[in-house]
């Protein structure tokens, strides 16, 4: 069963017992969950770049590409200029469109 989380309203300053105890908790979740990082940006490690990559070498056009995967050729523009990202079903998409397959190097 899911826990349910109530929202706390405050009517008055934090004491700095609360502000610690808060700065404890975010410092935990912070290191379970830690931030992404766009380290592998610009480089073909990245899936993301991979699919941008295969989409500017493709001899189709950006909207036929878009109408193969049944997806707007605003997302893919959008997508290729860093504007938006696209979600997984979308490169699924793509990656469909473009007749590209995830493998394992060896």
């Amino acid at each position: 069963m899911a826990k349910r989380f109530q929202r706390e309203f405050r009517n008055r300053p934090l004491t700095p017992q609360e502000v610690e105890r808060d700065e404890e908790v975010r410092r935990h979740v912070q290191a379970e969950f830690p931030p992404a990082t766009h380290a592998a940006q610009g480089s073909l490690d990245s899936l993301s770049e991979t699919l941008k990559q295969a989409i500017r070498d493709s001899d189709q056009s950006e909207y036929q590409i878009a109408k193969a995967a049944g997806v707007s050729q605003i997302v893919i523009s959008r997508f290729l200029s860093g504007e938006r990202d696209i979600r997984m079903a979308t490169a699924d998409k793509l990656a469909g469109a473009l007749g590209l397959k995830l493998g394992a190097e060896s």
